[in-house]
């Protein structure tokens, strides 16, 4: 296994509200993007990434996916409350929340969780597929028959998330396990790059580089910025290579 990630300012916002965290001893990736006034959103995600791995940190025990799967849904929940709890305690980071999007490779399995619009996708034979589905209000219309995917493009709600971390203590965590392969390329995101590039753009700049995670993660972020960059960037490529899915 190969891995690399970064975060970019972008060339608009004045802070950058993105955390993520790569721990190859324990094979997670975590992506965070934070939200809310002053320093809230900067605070936020840096509290989910490191709760979520804390909360990780021995899963020698666990010998299912379930099992580990479960730990991770816990971990978050873990973090929801921190940021809730820090909220309530300091006036300027009142409303702060964040979402997150979090990989555990054991094996050939990938496990994710995720709240919130951070994305992960899977590259696999030079095809892009979108494993994690956003927790925006625009998604959830079109999951109801309310919006056509075109009309989603230009709803004026389209960024507006159903799920963040640190709004409510009840949260629901939407979780994944996949199998992974040879070859395959695991892209950890912000919407700072997917509201700047389609996935065709995205694919195309992975196959063009791959198997360099550096040269992925950062191409990407300087399509993005060259795209706009409205938002803060972040990405983590991870290249699954034989014998060492696990890390």
């Amino acid at each position: 296994m190969k891995v690399y990630g970064n975060t970019n300012i972008g060339r608009v916002r004045k802070n950058n509200e993105d955390a993520y965290g790569i721990y190859p001893d324990l094979s997670l990736f975590i992506v965070a993007d934070g939200l809310g006034g002053h320093a809230g959103g900067e605070v936020a995600s840096r509290l989910a990434v490191e709760t979520i791995k804390d909360g990780l940190v021995s899963t020698e025990s666990y010998r299912s996916s379930a099992e580990i799967t479960e730990r991770i849904i816990e971990a978050i929940k873990g973090a929801n409350n921190r940021i809730i709890q820090r909220a309530s305690m300091m006036y300027d980071l009142k409303g702060m929340g964040t979402t997150v999007v979090v990989v555990k490779l054991e094996e050939d399995n990938a496990m994710i969780a995720h709240v919130g619009d951070s994305r992960m996708y899977l590259i696999r034979k030079n095809k892009i597929t979108q494993i994690t589905k956003d927790h925006t209000v625009v998604e959830e219309y079109i999951r109801l028959g309310l919006l056509t995917l075109q009309e989603a493009l230009y709803h004026p709600n389209r960024h507006m998330l159903s799920r963040a971390l640190g709004v409510s203590y009840d949260i629901d965590v939407d979780v994944a396990d996949i199998q992974i392969a040879e070859g395959d390329i695991i892209i950890l995101c912000t919407d700072g790059l997917t509201n700047m590039l389609s996935e065709k753009e995205i694919l195309s700049a992975i196959t063009e580089l791959m198997p360099s995670p550096e040269k992925i993660t950062d191409r990407l972020i300087t399509l993005a910025n060259n795209h706009g960059g409205i938002d803060n960037i972040t990405v983590i490529t991870i290249c699954i290579e034989q014998n060492n899915k696990g890390g």
